[in-house]
């Protein structure tokens, strides 16, 4: 299986523009490329091997979903950073009565190996359709956190993967399995509400500075950075927070890797929001407007924003606030 390098991403993604964000690009599906062999796990009743990719937080989550459950089998455990492995190696170990999984750092070890029959993903956002198309291309049936994708046109090219290679590609959109949350929107979606127009969504939560610093700074030297960075530029990281460090977690609100809380805790509401409209489509336009308030540090991503999607015959508004409100 060939797989795309920086160049590749580079070069095929030159000129192109998300809708919510900016960043770069995984390259295109070559759609006459035969799907790799499925790993056969033998029969319905019979044990699935899943890998982790990406184990920091997000992660431990799914290891807890998966791991001893519904006749899966956590075989394999992928981070870059090493030094956030033990405690997911122990979790895993539990849950599955002492059987451990292995650990590899290089998530492309995972898709060369036809054990595994699907993988899960939690990885920072700039990986997801990358690691995600990788996998159905190796054979493999994949969940990818949420936001699927780091733009628009890289979460086209997912779901072009997963229809050619015919692989089940799901979202980790989990509110919609909220059995309450189901409910409301049977209730909304029968018009006993009479005839929605808007829908709005918020997420207002508390995102203090992440401080700032004067020059580049050094990775993590447990972490392959290179392999970190995947499909973005192999830049120095340009941030130090005491709890997260250089690279860890607030990659979120860089442009290059992260969407904001607009693409982080967001995008659940926004999906209920869309969903309650019953709009199953990209908007006609859309609006965006906010910036970043309050204090001066090395984040990019709008800490206050307002976005209007225009489906010409409703709209869905969403905001998003980080600051604190006085008592």
């Amino acid at each position: 299986m060939r797989f795309l390098d920086r160049r590749d991403f580079l070069r095929q993604s030159a000129g192109l523009a998300g809708l919510i964000s900016s960043g770069y690009f995984l390259g295109e599906v070559d759609a006459g490329q035969a799907p790799a062999a499925q790993p056969n796990p033998g029969g319905a009743n019979e044990r699935l091997n899943i890998a982790v990719i990406g184990v920091r937080s997000r992660g431990i989550d799914h290891i807890g979903g998966l791991a001893g459950r519904h006749n899966c089998r956590v075989t394999h455990l992928c981070d870059v950073d090493t030094a956030v492995t033990g405690a997911a190696v122990a979790r895993t170990q539990k849950a599955q009565g002492g059987v451990a999984p292995a650990v590899v750092q290089d998530l492309r070890r995972i898709m060369d190996n036809k054990e595994i029959h699907a993988v899960s993903i939690a990885t920072p956002n700039h990986w997801h359709s990358l690691a995600a198309i990788w996998a159905m291309q190796a054979g493999k049936h994949v969940y990818v956190e949420k936001p699927v994708s780091h733009n628009v046109w890289e979460g086209r090219r997912l779901v072009e993967a997963s229809r050619h290679y015919n692989k089940i590609c799901q979202a980790g959109t989990q509110i919609r399995s909220n059995p309450g949350i189901r409910e409301a929107i049977e209730f909304v979606q029968a018009g006993k509400l009479g005839r929605c127009t808007v829908a709005r969504g918020l997420c207002y939560k508390s995102r203090p500075s992440i401080g700032h610093v004067n020059a580049a700074q050094e990775p993590p030297r447990t972490m392959d950075y290179n392999l970190w960075c995947g499909p973005a530029a192999n830049r120095p990281p340009q941030r130090n927070h005491p709890r997260n460090g250089t690279v860890h977690y607030d990659w979120h609100w860089i442009w290059e890797y992260g969407n904001g809380d607009l693409g982080n805790q967001g995008i659940h509401q926004m999906d209920v929001a869309r969903w309650g409209l019953n709009k199953s489509e990209l908007s006609r336009s859309c609006i965006s407007l906010g910036g970043r308030f309050g204090y001066t540090d090395d984040g990019e991503t709008p800490n206050t924003q307002v976005c209007v999607f225009d489906y010409g015959d409703s709209e869905l508004l969403f905001e998003v606030r980080g600051l604190p409100s006085p008592n």
